[in-house]
């Protein structure tokens, strides 16, 4: 063979092999794109069955969700919203919030929505607000948390939704039973008192019988002196004053009603509590000290549910000391400003409480004398947590009882906003 023809062989086995190289590239590259379009699709089967399960379980969760923008309008909302609303999701998607909701809780609700707008970062906002369902003429009370997210249409409000009108219909017979509990320990406690408040009033109505007497001689006869006749007249009228005055603080104590919550001084429930009580500590002689801060703060309570409470620890202390037969008989209150809170100290030189009983008598129908009814303390305390404070007796004190009651200052218990009143259905 010529040494041309070696040359074009050689040359023609040179490009079979690149041929051949360059096809086993293409394949390779061609097995790696098969590779990348059988993950692509994994993928995205996968994403497609994720993108499934977080809708069902958008749809489906025991909660509603619900998403909305700025103005109240509805984006999105699940299955369990829907039903709650009663409506149709394809229905309340793009149609506003606030017909659901009665009249005067659409501020409280755009409200809502602006600190969760407008306050980025911060945590999860929470209201309790009262819905209308006009097509069942009922009301029911929802809890809205909110917090703020972004989304690829912009910022959102994003809900979830809780029905708990049961849990305040439950709230509302509780307390119910707790007032009317209330109505029955005032009733024990003026039992107890009966005695004392008797001799109260008939103190003024002796005094007035005698002016009246008096009155009489200097109405007519020798001695008769219309210009004294006056001033008896007047003494009188303050002596019937006087125990007007005994009736209304008894009358306004057994009045049974709900809480109601005012703006009332410290001072003033402490005295009118002190009051009550005064005769029925003198009459067992037992002396009855009160040490308060000056310029105690007004508290935002209920005044009668208050006076209870200091009523039954001061009733309670007096007959400790007197079944004790103890020597030194004395009931100190102290009243001390806090940071946040006032605190009220009720102490007695009586026999204490016992080991271990510092938590136990507070419990229902638990009581050492044989006269109560074991209700006061346990409904001490209930009034005491309704009021955002607390009732506690010191485990070991050095003598006697001593019993600390905490009620929070009015502005911190006006910062907290008012819940929703739990709807009639």
């Amino acid at each position: 063979m010529s040494e041309k023809e070696d040359v074009g062989v050689e040359g023609a086995g040179t490009a079979s092999g690149a041929d051949s190289g360059l096809a086993l590239e293409l394949r390779i590259q061609q097995l790696e794109l098969e590779r990348q379009r059988r993950e692509l699709h994994q993928i995205q089967t996968e994403l497609e069955l994720s993108r499934d399960r977080y809708a069902r379980l958008f749809d489906e969760a025991p909660v509603g969700y619900v998403v909305f923008d700025r103005a109240g309008v509805i984006r999105a909302v699940n299955l369990t919203a829907a039903k709650m609303l009663g409506r149709p999701d394809s229905e309340l998607e793009g149609g506003s919030f606030l017909p659901f909701l009665v009249a005067a809780q659409h501020d409280a609700f755009l409200n809502h929505l602006r600190r969760v707008f407008d306050q980025s970062g911060l945590p999860s906002a929470a209201d309790d607000l009262v819905l209308d369902f006009n097509s069942h003429a009922t009301e029911r009370v929802m809890r809205l948390r909110s917090s703020r997210r972004e989304s690829l249409v912009g910022v959102e409000c994003f809900t979830v939704l809780v029905d708990i009108t049961e849990r305040r219909l439950a709230e509302e017979q509780m307390r119910r039973a707790r007032d009317a509990l209330a109505q029955v320990a005032r009733l024990n406690a003026v039992g107890i008192l009966a005695s004392s408040l008797i001799h109260e009033l008939l103190q003024p109505l002796s005094a007035a019988g005698f002016f009246c007497s008096a009155a009489g001689q200097l109405a007519q006869g020798p001695a008769a002196d219309p210009e004294r006749l006056i001033g008896v007249i007047d003494r009188i009228n303050g002596q019937v004053r006087r125990a007007s005055d005994i009736m209304e603080r008894l009358r306004t104590f057994l009045r049974g009603r709900q809480m109601c919550k005012v703006a009332v001084p410290l001072e003033q429930v402490l005295t009118r509590a002190c009051d009550l009580v005064c005769w029925f500590a003198s009459d067992h002689k037992v002396q009855l000290r009160c040490a308060a801060d000056t310029d105690l703060p007004e508290i935002f309570a209920d005044p009668v549910q208050i006076e209870q409470v200091l009523v039954n620890l001061l009733c309670n202390a007096v007959q400790a000391i007197e079944d004790a037969g103890s020597a030194r008989r004395e009931i100190a209150i102290e009243a001390m400003l806090r940071a946040s809170e006032v605190e009220l100290i009720v102490r007695d030189t009586g026999p204490g409480l016992g080991p271990g009983r510092h938590e136990s008598v507070f419990d229902i129908f638990a009581s050492t004398n044989d006269s109560s009814l074991g209700l006061g303390l346990a409904i001490s305390r209930a009034i005491a947590e309704a009021h955002d404070g607390r009732l506690w007796a010191e485990p070991e004190p050095e003598e006697g009882a001593v019993f600390h009651f905490t009620l929070p200052l009015m502005r911190t218990a006006a910062a907290t906003p008012p819940a929703a009143s739990a709807p009639s259905v």
